[in-house]
């Protein structure tokens, strides 16, 4: 009877730590979810353009020697456009209101057209 018992209580105490784990690796997807939903655009862009950089053999390349990856530095492209990942919220806060006056005054000009001026070239003629 005592033996049925303490296994009964090992059991209890390894379900109580199984669920102890459960409950912490929840916590640790939903942290890691939230950061992919709030750095998706720029991870898919860092991505995409890394991506494409290697492809053009710019990016890194296999050292045939050694087996190993070796990254080789683009030079100012690279820099400029790390920049721009790192200033990407702060660029688009500048940029947007540009470019929606850019929009309006465009659509505005599609409703209201410019009356043309007269030369004073073709005046005096």
């Amino acid at each position: 009877m005592k033996n049925k018992n303490r296994l009964l209580d090992e059991i209890r105490q390894e379900k109580e730590i199984l669920r102890r784990e459960c409950a912490e690796s929840e916590a640790r997807l939903s942290e890691h979810w939230e950061y992919l939903s709030d750095n998706a655009p720029s991870l898919l862009i860092n991505s995409a353009v890394s991506g494409i950089v290697g492809w053009m053999g710019f990016g890194s390349r296999q050292n045939k020697e050694k087996g190993t990856e070796v990254s080789e530095s683009t030079g100012v492209l690279q820099t400029a456009w790390s920049g721009l990942m790192a200033y990407y919220p702060l660029v688009w806060e500048i940029v947007q209101p540009l470019l929606w006056r850019f929009a309006v005054k465009k659509i505005k000009s599609l409703f209201s057209g410019k009356k043309k001026k007269k030369r004073r070239d073709d005046d005096e003629d």
